[in-house]
């Protein structure tokens, strides 16, 4: 886990999910709802480790910007849930961006399909992780 302070759950901890890749897609992450409601429960979920622990969660949306003016457009919400820095740098290092130039862009979805295979033949190379599993969440 990336900080001591991230809950340790026991009863789940030797479900094969655990052991599997995770890449969350959060579609219109640019919008309201992401970044009040949808991000503040996915790093609930990662505090209490019911993530994966090599999970990656990536932001889709029409808005042009870089992985870092995502995060710091979502700090201000996730700062009210967790005080410990450390906690929220590790889950927002975990968090990207991916634009397009709707949600019908073709190419915008086959760069984000690019990004994600390399992550994921990353983690089996380097972490022996042989599923990768991916989650679309729709906060439109």
């Amino acid at each position: 886990m990336p900080s001591d302070q991230i809950a340790k759950v026991t009863h789940v901890s030797h479900e094969a999910w655990t052991r599997e890749g995770l890449a969350i897609i959060v579609v219109g992450a640019s919008g309201d709802l992401a970044k009040k409601k949808t991000y503040p429960s996915l790093l609930s979920l990662y505090i209490d480790a019911l993530l994966p622990p090599d999970v990656v969660i990536y932001g889709y949306a029409r808005s042009n910007m870089t992985d870092e003016q995502l995060r710091d457009k979502l700090r201000p919400y996730l700062s009210a849930k967790v005080k410990d820095d450390k906690v929220l740098n590790d889950f927002l290092g975990r968090c990207f961006y991916q634009s397009g130039s709707g949600y019908g862009d073709v190419d915008g979805w086959e760069r984000l399909n690019s990004k994600l295979t390399k992550i994921e033949e990353e983690d089996k190379v380097n972490d022996g992780i042989e599923k990768a599993n991916r989650l679309f969440y729709f906060a439109m």
